[in-house]
């Protein structure tokens, strides 16, 4: 299997998109994408379609389909893989979806720890102090043993970015985690997200918030907004 180790003078992208075409649905237009993300990098892209956003994200981590071009991961092409395959690869992406994604019959702490537990080896212990870990830089006091139904939004969304970092990802992909302008959760973001970076790594950031697009604070490497059927590069004046 490919992987983002140099290759020649440039290394894989750890995602890459080749004109791809994200067909429509009932709301949403076709969209074009074409995008590189090396490693090391952050991507910041602007949206306030958030069901375009999860049909993206989707299609990034081969869980949709595109009508035209192609989407890699490491290298691989979601479309040559076989659901097994491409079930291993995804072990390696972490994830805030829009809607939590959380399973209502298990406790939240169970939500974040289960994954890694089924997909890697990680001894349990350790699972349990890298969680605890992230729990704090969130703003936590621990991880939750509540139900998803019985914990405040902020608290769940503080959970779904531990949960989406925990366990070394290669690839984060982060569908509007501060949903409310939380400006509280900026600061642990961004502490987890240069963690991936130095470690060659790889985020993704959507984002439906003009104050994080304008945020030179945030070092992004490259920014985009989504507008009409093509993604296209942020102006810096906008």
């Amino acid at each position: 299997m490919s992987d983002s180790r140099q290759t020649s003078d440039r290394p894989v992208p750890i995602l890459s998109m080749d004109q791809a075409q994200i067909p429509a649905s009932a709301d949403t237009p076709e969209l074009e994408v074409k995008l590189q993300v090396y490693p090391g990098e952050l991507h910041l892209i602007y949206s306030r379609d958030r069901q375009r956003i999860g049909i993206l994200a989707d299609a990034m981590l081969g869980l949709a389909p595109v009508a035209r071009g192609g989407i890699r991961f490491l290298g691989e092409d979601w479309a040559e893989l076989s659901g097994d395959a491409a079930f291993r690869l995804r072990r390696g992406v972490g994830r805030v979806q829009r809607e939590g994604n959380w399973m209502e019959t298990r406790s939240v702490m169970d939500n974040l720890l289960l994954p890694l537990r089924h997909h890697t080896l990680i001894p349990e212990q350790q699972l349990r102090t890298s969680a605890s870990d992230l729990a704090q830089r969130f703003g936590l006091p621990g991880l939750p043993l509540q139900l998803p139904g019985a914990c405040a939004t902020a608290d769940l969304q503080r959970a779904a970015c531990i949960r989406a970092f925990l366990g070394r990802p290669q690839l984060v992909v982060l569908e509007h985690p501060a949903l409310s302008g939380d400006r509280d959760l900026i600061r642990p973001l961004m502490e987890s997200i240069q963690q991936v970076r130095r470690r060659q790594g790889a985020v993704i950031w959507f984002t439906e918030h003009l104050s994080l697009m304008s945020d030179r604070g945030i070092p992004a490497d490259r920014r985009y907004r989504i507008d009409s059927n093509q993604l296209h590069e942020w102006e810096t004046d906008q």
